[in-house]
């Protein structure tokens, strides 16, 4: 089994520009290890094959109770958006994120 580390990132206002208009960056909240978790037969029927092609799922040993409030998740250096946290209680929390192929 191959883990990966990952920082979950959060959304904080840093500052306002000229016009008062809020300004947001993202800081690492919880710094982890993650698992790619393949797309299996019926996740692909029912999700649809547009869906499982740009995005991937991982699992993180962190209890759904505990994960942290975030937006993004940075595995292997490529900052992923977070599209669904999925419960895995009592052990793991699953997140589906959004592929980005450069």
């Amino acid at each position: 089994m191959i883990w990966k580390t990952c920082r979950l990132l959060a959304k904080k206002q840093t500052g306002e520009d000229a016009l008062h208009n809020p300004q947001y960056d993202y800081e690492a909240v919880k710094e982890t290890r993650v698992r790619v978790t393949p797309w299996t037969d019926e996740q692909i029927a029912l999700e649809g094959r547009e869906v499982t092609r740009n995005e991937q799922r991982f699992l993180i040993p962190i209890p759904f109770s505990m994960f942290p409030e975030c937006q993004k998740a940075e595995i292997d250096g490529r900052v992923q958006e977070i599209t669904k946290v999925i419960d895995l209680s009592p052990r793991y929390t699953a997140i589906q994120v959004r592929i980005y192929r450069g």
